[in-house]
Order: structure tokens, then C-alpha cells, then sequence
């Protein structure tokens, strides 16, 4: 009887502990929500108020009349979409080769990687403005979804590679001795069993891209500008304008949400890729 006592305590306080993370990571994006659906006039008050009457005039105002945030949005979806379709056929020959082929350098090659992923992103910025300006690129879709290549290509490598390890290499000894060819093998063993790492690697890929702020905001104009960077406009020197931010910071979390509920179980697959060897 007492030791059920003190296991309901432990789990009392795991949940209680956990609660309070989740109220301390969930909390801000909550409220945000609400302040979307607020009243500009009702974004102060002290003490605030949970419970109002839903205002939609900052969405009107963001997507629709004028909707200076609708454009922003499609950009934003063609160069992460772009980044990611761009970044996969390199990311994945280059993992295929470092998982499957002995080199000298392999380990200098993905420490290389990481540092491109731990350097200030502000490092790439002015040599890349100045090339994208000498070839005329400035302001394009292309510049920004082939800066991106310089941070998503090291992340979907590392990635891929672990879950090409996790294939077994006699299936592919096995296809050769077959008479298939290597690429043959790549093609039809290696991308369809590490086709749940593939897609997990995609999806982690397009959010990378859709959250980058930094390239989009040096590399774009007028006319390319994506919606994180347009987010920022809502910053002027008359004034903050919080409701506006608000409504398309909840419009720039759907994508995502959208990609990871209806490809949730990829994730979780892909995860767990290579846990469990026959």
C-alpha cells in the first residue's frame, strides 16, 4: 500500500513538472494566438482579458484588404519548397557515398557539415549578396532557394546518412550478385527502405527553410519577399502594430502544423528507423 502511495507521488509530480513545460513553452504561443484575434485597442489592457469577442481585422487587414502578407506568403512557400526539392538529390548522393564508401577525409567531411551548421548564418550573408548581385540574381526566387543549399544540404546529409546506415548492406550485395547495378540497387533498395528517413528529412528541411529570416531579408525585394521578413515591416517608426505580427505569425505556423499532422507518421517511423534489426 505504501509503495503505491509513492508511486502515485512520483507521478504526481512528473505531471505537474511536465505541465509546467508545457505551460512555459506553450504559454507564449497561446497568447500570441490570441492577440491575433484581438481588438488593436484591447492588445494592452492590464489585466488582460481571456475572454473577448474574436476580431478578425488584423487577418483582413494582413491577407486580404490590402493583404500586403498574401504574396509574402506564396513566396515564402515557393522558396522553401524550392529548397527542399534542390537540396535532396545532393544530400542524398553525398550521404549514399559517405555511408556506403571508404574515403580518406569522411570524418573531416562531416565536421565540415556541422561547422556550417554551428557558423552565424550573418558569416554567408555579404559574400553571397555581392555574388547574387554579380550574376544578377539579386532579389530572385533562385538566389535565396541556392543560399539556402549552404545550411540545408549539411542538415538533410546528416540526416540521411544515419538512415542509410541503417540499411543493411547484403540487400545491396545481394541485388548486385543479381546482376543489378549499383545505381540500380540505389534506386530500388536504398530509397525505398529509407524512404521514411527521406521523407522526415524533407519535412525538417522545408521548416528550416520556411523559418529562415536572414537570407530572405538580405537576398529579396519588393516583389519576393517572404512572410517571416514581411513580419518584420510591422515594426515602424510610428509604432508597433502587435496585432498585425500576431495574425501572420499564426498564419506562418500553419504550413508547417499542416506538413507534420498530415505526414506525422512519418516522423515518428523515421525516428525509430533502424531500432528494431531482424
Amino acid at each position: 500500500m505504501e509503495m503505491r502511495r509513492h508511486t502515485a507521488r512520483q507521478k504526481l509530480v512528473i505531471y505537474a513538472l511536465m505541465s509546467l513545460v508545457m505551460v512555459f513553452f506553450l504559454g507564449p504561443i497561446f497568447w500570441f494566438i490570441l492577440l491575433a484575434f484581438r481588438h488593436p485597442s484591447e492588445a494592452y489592457n492590464l489585466p488582460p482579458e481571456l475572454l473577448f469577442e474574436p476580431y478578425l481585422g488584423n487577418f483582413i487587414d494582413t491577407f486580404v484588404d490590402p493583404g500586403n502578407n498574401a504574396p509574402q506568403l506564396v513566396n515564402s512557400l515557393i522558396v522553401s519548397s524550392g529548397a527542399t526539392l534542390l537540396s535532396l538529390p545532393f544530400a542524398l548522393a553525398a550521404a549514399y557515398a559517405l555511408s556506403r564508401f571508404a574515403m580518406r577525409g569522411k570524418e573531416f567531411i562531416l565536421n565540415w557539415y556541422i561547422s556550417l551548421l554551428i557558423a552565424p548564418p550573418i558569416v554567408f550573408v555579404i559574400p553571397y549578396f555581392i555574388l547574387m548581385s554579380r550574376i544578377g540574381w539579386a532579389g530572385s526566387y533562385q538566389a535565396m532557394i541556392v543560399t539556402l543549399q549552404t545550411l540545408a544540404i549539411p542538415f538533410s546529409v546528416w540526416l540521411l546518412k544515419s538512415f542509410i546506415d541503417e540499411v543493411p548492406l547484403d540487400l545491396e550485395e545481394a541485388a548486385w550478385v543479381d546482376g543489378a547495378t549499383r545505381l540500380r540497387a540505389f534506386f530500388f533498395i536504398i530509397i525505398p527502405l529509407a524512404l521514411p528517413g527521406l521523407i522526415v528529412t524533407s519535412m525538417f528541411t522545408f521548416v528550416f527553410s520556411w523559418n529562415n529570416v536572414l537570407f530572405p531579408l538580405v537576398l529579396s525585394r519588393g516583389s519576393t519577399t517572404t512572410l517571416p521578413v514581411g513580419t518584420i515591416s510591422f515594426f515602424a517608426s510610428t509604432g508597433v502594430y502587435w496585432g498585425h505580427i500576431a495574425a501572420t505569425a499564426v498564419v506562418a505556423m500553419l504550413p508547417p502544423m499542416i506538413i507534420f499532422l498530415l505526414l506525422g507518421r512519418y516522423v515518428v517511423r523515421g525516428l525509430t528507423f533502424g531500432a528494431v534489426k531482424g
